[in-house]
């Protein structure tokens, strides 16, 4: 899924499209997963939404809570093809952050939070489009899990800045903290945590809704 390029996911067919391909050439599938791992999506990775076995997945972010952590996960056998130490980085073997990615992985696991964010995540996603459905200034709502972004677009279908950037303000002034994201950073983005729960999802619709109405004056 596309992150800063605008909450945009993938599909089945692009993803399985990039296995073929990347096979046929003998290229390796490389997946980013540093914005959409450790249950955001409402499964562990991503990429289990699609079907595909990427050769390399890179993690950083949601594996230590916060913590400088990054990394790379591949086969033994594709990794065996380096130099030893040939992978090291600046985030590599911090000892402190290395134990916060243990907890969280724990917490993950212990507080069913990949389900969590499963569950939140489609009460989100629908909530937005009733809104978007009642605001012709919102072209479309698109999202997986707790990834949730609304396209602000003008009547002619054209990017629509001012008006995303307005709701994102407005949004911020009554509590509800959000970002924009896309080329034309006319997409406003929820982002909220794996542990958010019911309670605090209506609260962001019910502002989210009054934001939009006001700015858009729908």
């Amino acid at each position: 899924m596309l992150g800063e390029g605008g909450y945009v996911p993938a599909n089945s067919e692009f993803m399985a499209g990039l296995r073929e391909r990347a096979d046929r050439h003998g290229i390796l599938l490389v997946v980013d997963e540093i914005q959409t791992g450790f249950g955001r999506t409402g499964k562990f990775w991503g990429h289990d939404h699609f079907d595909v076995s990427p050769d390399i997945v890179l993690i950083a972010k949601g594996l230590a809570s916060g913590f400088p952590l990054s990394g790379i996960a591949a086969s033994q056998e594709l990794m065996a093809k380096a130099f030893p130490g040939s992978q090291g980085g600046t985030y590599g073997g911090n000892a402190v952050s290395c134990a916060a990615a243990i907890a969280t992985l724990e917490v993950i696991q212990r507080e069913n939070l990949v389900e969590n964010a499963a569950e939140r995540g489609r009460q989100l996603l629908e909530g937005a489009r009733v809104i978007a459905d009642k605001t012709p200034a919102i072209g479309e709502v698109r999202g997986l899990g707790l990834l949730v972004g609304s396209e602000f677009t003008t009547a002619d279908g054209e990017p629509d800045t001012a008006t995303a950037q307005a709701a994102q303000q407005a949004a911020a002034k009554n509590g509800l903290l959000l970002l924009t994201c896309g080329p034309y950073m006319n997409v406003v983005r929820m982002v909220p945590p794996l542990v958010v729960n019911a309670e605090q999802v209506d609260d962001a619709l019910r502002i989210w809704g009054d934001v939009v109405a006001s700015v858009t004056g729908s």
